[in-house]
């Protein structure tokens, strides 16, 4: 009887202990999973200050030294903060008897989440296209300009404005290079336009990349009269696109001043 109840409280105490250890990596992942909140909180909030150094730099003509500075070290720290999310990162003064149960949380984090990606471009297609649409002696009227993962290529080329318009989807970002006739029969004359599509379903991340992108297409598409961002499809708007070209006046050869 006695070797029974020996046994009983061995049992117990063992079980006892477990459950402890239960306990403990319980607080560990708990503990974890608010550093991590905390992490993804402060990325939020640092997307929206980039956002709002973007839309500055695209809006002022001074100062452009600084805010890129500004804007240099914000895409640094959410790398870190990515790097945090998706490798579960900790402080050192963080530590866990199980690491590897904590760490089995944060695979749910795909590494298709970064933001460093090195866009690539089709550069003899686009310019190609660019070519085409600035040619007098062709009919085509516009060219577009996708991504294809993480590549820039010529999705399209037309002449009917209307066609241009089915281009660009709420959930894309596009590039679209255009000629316009102006004036009138007194005084006819080709004027080139240059717009970035946005698409409003477009995530942050995809947003604050869009600075980057359009540098390295403009590198081949510089002559234009006027650049324009587009977000919603009533912006496609021809009318609107002359108007823009009328108050423009003359040509603007690759500085990219945007006009809205």
């Amino acid at each position: 009887m006695a070797d029974a109840t020996s046994h009983m409280n061995s049992n117990h105490k063992n079980f006892q202990s477990f459950i402890d250890k239960l306990s403990s990596n319980q607080c560990s992942i708990i503990t974890k999973f608010d550093i991590l909140s905390k992490n993804v909180d402060e990325m939020r909030k640092i997307l929206a200050q980039l956002s709002e150094k973007m839309a500055a730099l695209e809006e002022i003509t001074t100062d452009k030294k600084k805010l890129k500075g500004d804007i240099k070290q914000l895409r640094s720290r959410i790398d870190e903060l990515y790097a945090i999310v998706k490798d579960g990162k900790e402080d050192e003064s963080v530590k866990s008897d199980d690491v590897r149960d904590v760490d089995s949380c944060h695979s749910g984090f795909s590494c298709s989440s970064k933001v460093a990606m090195t866009t690539g471009i089709d550069r003899d297609t686009i310019r190609s296209a660019y070519e085409d649409v600035r040619s007098d002696a062709s009919p085509t009227e516009w060219a577009v300009f996708k991504f294809d993962g993480a590549r820039i290529i010529c999705s399209a080329r037309g002449s009917d404005f209307t066609e241009f318009r089915t281009q660009f989807a709420d959930d894309e970002r596009a590039f679209g290079y255009l000629r316009l006739q102006m004036g009138d029969e007194m005084s006819k004359r080709k004027k080139f336009m240059f717009v970035t599509w946005v698409g409003p379903n477009v995530s942050v991340i995809n947003r604050a990349k869009m600075s980057t992108d359009k540098a390295i297409i403009k590198d081949i598409i510089s002559n234009f009269a006027v650049e324009l961002q587009l977000e919603s499809q009533s912006e496609i708007d021809i009318d609107q696109f002359k108007d823009t070209l009328n108050r423009a006046g003359g040509a603007n050869y690759g500085t990219g001043i945007r006009d809205l």
